[in-house]
């Protein structure tokens, strides 16, 4: 398990339980890149210097300060800071719960899973999760975190909670999509609509999506390192819809065609070779040269015959 980075309680009323926090994601596994000199190719460091004196400041002379005036800072230890305590840097006290339904999912920020500390916090912990689960509710609660209260929805997941970090309203801007659109809306091509969303209806499975970005930048990087040649990746424009209609009729067309008939619709793939298969999704589909001359040909209208001259 990942190190929790918040131990307090969670309370409901006169009731509590220590509780640790952990975070839920993770950016482990993204592509990073260091910056290196261009000419010498070393990585490169960057130094604190003074903004004054123009010297280079060691990390064990940095304070914290803030600037109530212009040039002019009052300094805050770390030890001020530490002593600096209100009841939501120890205590997540659920004093609101409302239907998971009314929070709009454009103030959920970060989650966290939520763990009892200790097994005599796991009958207490428990029995809030039920309670919630049985009145279809979450907790509407207040932590403090890296130097900032913020307020947080607890929510039932499993047999564990799940907290979730909301926005302030002055962090969410206001949609503007602008006025609502005249004229009916045409049923017909709503029905159309429907039914290819139908046909696609499925399970939510996270595992189903891959980063192609990352994939992509993966074999960019094993490719460098070969010394490859590396090609430009193409992806093209989808066509203008012309006929809304039409477009609709030809998707749902496409949807309705058997498994077997998409997939011989799709072009079909060289067989990869053995450093292929270790990147098998990185292989991405880059438009040639020789489908299009092919399309061009298909295209072109053929020429009328010629009548015979009757003599």
């Amino acid at each position: 398990m990942p190190r929790a980075s918040w131990n307090g309680f969670l309370r409901l009323s006169l009731v509590s339980c220590p509780v640790s926090l952990v975070p839920a994601t993770t950016e482990a596994k993204r592509i990073r890149f260091n910056q290196l000199n261009s000419e010498t190719g070393n990585r490169v460091q960057q130094q604190l210097i003074d903004s004054k004196t123009g010297a280079v400041v060691e990390r064990d002379h940095l304070v914290k300060g803030y600037e109530y005036d212009r040039g002019r800072y009052v300094i805050v230890s770390d030890d001020e800071l530490k002593a600096l305590q209100i009841e939501s840097s120890k205590i997540i006290d659920l004093d609101r719960f409302v239907d998971r339904d009314e929070v709009d999912p454009v103030y959920l920020d970060t989650p966290y899973y939520v763990y009892p500390d200790g097994e005599l916090a796991a009958q207490t912990f428990r029995v809030i999760g039920q309670a919630m689960v049985r009145k279809n509710k979450v907790g509407l609660g207040k932590v403090t975190i890296s130097s900032r209260e913020r307020q947080v929805l607890v929510e039932p997941r499993g047999i564990g909670l799940v907290m979730s970090t909301i926005r302030g309203a002055d962090e969410v801007r206001p949609a503007e999509f602008g006025p609502p659109a005249t004229g009916d809306i045409d049923e017909d091509m709503v029905a159309i609509a429907v039914s290819i969303i139908e046909r696609r209806s499925g399970d939510f499975d996270p595992n189903s999506f891959r980063d192609q970005y990352q994939d992509a930048l993966r074999a960019l990087v094993a490719e460098k390192t070969k010394g490859q040649v590396v090609a430009p990746r193409q992806v093209a424009e989808p066509p203008k819809v012309i006929n809304l209609m039409d477009a609709l009729k030809r998707s749902l067309a496409k949807e309705e065609e058997p498994p077997a008939a998409k997939a011989a619709a799709r072009p079909s793939r060289r067989t990869p070779s053995a450093a292929d298969r270790r990147q098998r999704a990185l292989l991405l589909p880059v438009s040639g040269g020789s489908k299009k001359k092919e399309a061009e040909t298909a295209s072109v209208p053929a020429a009328p015959r010629r009548r015979k001259a009757q003599g």
